[in-house]
């Protein structure tokens, strides 16, 4: 019985590895730098190559660090997605995935690609109120603000305070194929406003987005749109790449403005119009500073907000 057993699990190793050495294989080169450009010695990489396990894919690491150029290679056999991180001390970690295009002679193609990663330094983080926030518009038509430190709405559909960012859901629902749904973003004072940025979530440092808001360029306000008519035309204004930097509770004195607080939102305001046939909910994950700074680095051990929920806490990205 042993004996029938330990050929067993000979047989399985060895038919794990054939169908492993028959991948063809694939190389790559991560070459880490600094926001600057400047090449990194000494940090730690890892590149995850996959094969099939009969049953599923399963990793194969490869790791190692940076030489003096900022360089590290590693090859074997894989299937064609390729993942890969890079992290040190003082620095927040990056990751990203490639995709090999094609094969020839039994190696993936292109051939040992150089895959830049810029690791950000950590500098200054500071507490924020963070939140992955899920709310549902209390009425159609209407101008309603919503207070994001105390998150709610003012009154009189809530306890709120302060009129950081207006909604406004103009929508029309007569099925799930016959809909039309506006969701307008707005702000109250002279200088609030916000800014989209093109930047992916899955992909690259933890820490997104410009580590200060500019001075310049927000503009007061946003339309998002999901519409579907009977003839099968389809709009919907969501891009998970869409991100944004706010400014809200801006001071004015003599004309100019004197301070402000500044924030971002990760990913797209999202809003759904079907699963409400009457009103509409709106998502969006944000980070506020409340220190009238213009710095967007978030302290995620120190986030202003208590008590949150499972699906309401969120870290760095």
């Amino acid at each position: 019985m042993k004996i029938t057993t330990i050929l067993l699990l000979i047989t399985i190793c060895l038919f794990g590895c054939s169908i492993e050495l028959l991948l063809p294989e694939g190389c790559i080169t991560v070459l880490v730098i600094d926001e600057h450009g400047k090449p990194l010695e000494g940090v730690n990489v890892g590149i995850g190559f996959e094969k099939n396990t009969g049953s599923g894919t399963k990793g194969i690491p490869v790791r190692g660090v940076t030489d003096a150029t900022g360089k590290f290679t590693g090859k074997h056999n894989t299937l064609p997605v390729v993942q890969y991180r890079a992290y040190k001390d003082g620095y927040y970690e990056s990751s990203g995935e490639y995709r090999f295009k094609s094969e020839a002679a039994k190696k993936w193609q292109p051939w040992n690609p150089e895959i830049k990663l810029v690791l950000r330094k950590i500098e200054n983080p500071v507490p924020m109120y963070a939140r992955n926030l899920s709310i549902q518009i209390p009425a159609l038509d209407k101008a309603i603000a919503f207070d994001l430190i105390k998150c709610d709405w003012v009154p009189p559909y809530g306890k709120g305070e302060h009129p950081d960012i207006v909604f406004k859901l103009n929508k029309y629902f007569i099925s799930r194929d016959n809909f039309d749904a506006k969701l307008y973003v707005t702000f109250t004072n002279k200088y609030d406003g916000i800014i989209k940025i093109s930047e992916s979530i899955k992909q690259g440092s933890k820490f997104k987005l410009p580590r200060y808001a500019p001075e310049t360029g927000y503009i007061d306000s946003l339309t998002i749109q999901q519409s579907r008519t009977k003839q099968g035309f389809v709009k919907y204004d969501y891009d998970e790449n869409n991100n944004y930097i706010f400014r809200i509770r801006s001071e004015v004195k003599d004309g100019k403005i004197v301070r402000a607080m500044f924030g971002k939102i990760i990913g797209d305001v999202k809003f759904d119009p079907m699963n409400n046939i009457k009103l509409a909910d709106i998502v969006f994950k944000f980070y506020l500073n409340p220190d009238y700074s213009h710095n967007l680095e978030f302290d995620s051990k120190r986030n202003l907000f208590t008590n949150l929920k499972s699906t309401e806490t969120i870290g760095l990205d």
